[in-house]
């Protein structure tokens, strides 16, 4: 099944990009892939219906039904994860100045 990964900064798909999924489900563990031109990851049949987030450092990671088309949140620092069939999650930063 294919996974497409979009880059929370650029909001464009992550191409050529190593990225370490966390399964939770009966395969439960950590796989990394690498995304395609397109920004997408294949993922075997094995863990459709289980749960999977772009594991993150530090912070809760968001999981995910794995289905095909489902689409994942990446950040390169580790912050974020998550989000499904276009909607893809969103997360805000507030910046004070003083």
């Amino acid at each position: 099944m294919k996974i497409k990964t979009i880059d929370a900064t650029t909001k464009k798909p992550t191409k050529n990009q190593r990225i370490q999924l966390q399964v939770k489900g009966k395969d439960s563990g950590y796989l990394t892939l690498t995304s395609d031109m397109e920004g997408c990851i294949t993922l075997d049949d094995k863990y459709k219906g289980q749960q999977i987030a772009i594991a993150t450092t530090g912070g809760q990671p968001t999981f995910v039904a794995a289905t095909d088309g489902a689409t994942l949140t990446f950040t390169s620092q580790g912050g974020y994860a998550g989000g499904h069939g276009g909607q893809g999650g969103k997360e805000k930063k507030k910046e004070t100045w003083k």
